[in-house]
């Protein structure tokens, strides 16, 4: 029988270097790709810049996609390691299966609402599919506390909206912004505010940091299947996989865990740095309003989320005119304080 395995998440949150993992550590050289309908050679490095996406895996979109998967990998060969990473059904497709026009979701929060229920409810169909066919599920699970390691755009897999691959990260940032924000840089381009501080003021108002794509959802974990949070994979990434290859009852190819050691401390590495923010964005915050000293080096979406937290959860604002990267000290920051005069919601009261 086929030796199948089901490693997914409802966002990203690192299944890829958990697939890879699972062939490299248990001595494979190649692996089948359903895509490319043959063998191919396995990765001995499949790290980037930003992600393990050098592993070119086995990545159904949807139920459907996922079952079409599953139904070529069950007519291969007995005793091989089929693997397969599926991920939600694409916000494009979920909306033309509900004859909902994808353009409107940033004007029509209910119609979005919509179309994330029917992602939610096609995705758990996964599962049923993975258990009927006697292909174990691991589930990487996110972190609510850490929604912010979301904030950047981290593969380049696929276009948000529509089909096709962006060649860069801003690609993928101005799709954004024309389908969830096109009200409001239309008329902020009218009042011709266009200058980065600008921009990342209306940012600050327009973003949410803290909601999840698919924050309510619920995986009823009533199969059988291997749970790990995000945060334990990001930060005891040796255990976590060592006793994945146990659960899976795969043995680890000791001069391969010789190789994949160094390439996990450098993915591990990635993960620590996105969610350090996470983890200092609370202390960034209160030290700006309360003039204490700290040290900073942000990115342009960081700032937005530190002037996006001042203007909601403090009714503060920066004076940003001409300051097209915030000074390196909180304090420089707490000089530029203001009261926050823009109408906005109420989103953080019941926080309280």
């Amino acid at each position: 029988m086929n030796k199948k395995i089901c490693v997914t998440s409802s966002q990203s949150a690192g299944c890829t270097f958990v697939d890879w993992s699972i062939h490299f550590l248990s001595g494979q050289s190649q692996y089948f790709n359903v895509l490319e309908n043959k063998w191919i050679e396995l990765s001995s490095n499949p790290l980037n810049l930003i992600n393990a996406h050098g592993h070119r895996k086995n990545h159904p979109e949807g139920y459907i996609n996922t079952e079409q998967y599953l139904n070529k990998i069950n007519s291969m060969p007995d005793h091989a390691i089929y693997s397969l990473y599926p991920a939600t059904l694409p916000i494009d497709i979920a909306a033309k299966q509900l004859n909902l026009d994808v353009n409107q979701i940033g004007s029509d929060p209910v119609a979005f609402d919509h179309i994330k229920q029917h992602v939610i409810n096609d995705y758990n169909k996964i599962f049923d599919i993975c258990h009927n066919t006697q292909t174990k599920i691991v589930y990487v699970d996110l972190d609510p506390t850490k929604a912010l390691y979301h904030t950047e755009f981290r593969t380049l897999d696929r276009f948000f909206t529509k089909l096709g691959k962006p060649n860069s990260i801003k690609e993928l940032e101005d799709e954004s912004q024309e389908i969830f924000f096109k009200t409001s840089q239309t008329y902020w381009k009218e009042l011709n505010l266009t200058d980065v501080w600008d921009i990342r003021e209306r940012l600050a108002l327009d973003t949410r940091p803290f909601q999840v794509l698919y924050n309510n959802f619920k995986f009823e974990k009533k199969y059988p299947h291997y749970w790990i949070n995000c945060s334990v994979l990001w930060t005891h990434t040796v255990k976590t996989i060592t006793n994945l290859m146990k659960y899976l009852e795969l043995t680890i190819d000791s001069t391969r865990l010789e190789s994949w050691m160094p390439i996990c401390r450098q993915w591990q590495q990635y993960q620590l740095d996105i969610i350090e923010f996470c983890y200092n964005q609370p202390h960034v915050v209160d030290a700006i309003v309360n003039n204490l000293y700290y040290e900073i080096n942000l990115t342009f979406k960081q700032e937005v989320i530190i002037q996006h937290c001042l203007i909601y959860q403090h009714g503060l604002n920066l004076k940003t005119w001409q300051l097209e990267k915030f000074p390196s000290n909180t304090q420089d920051l707490h000089k530029l304080l203001e009261p926050n005069i823009h109408p906005v919601l109420d989103i953080y009261s019941r926080l309280a």
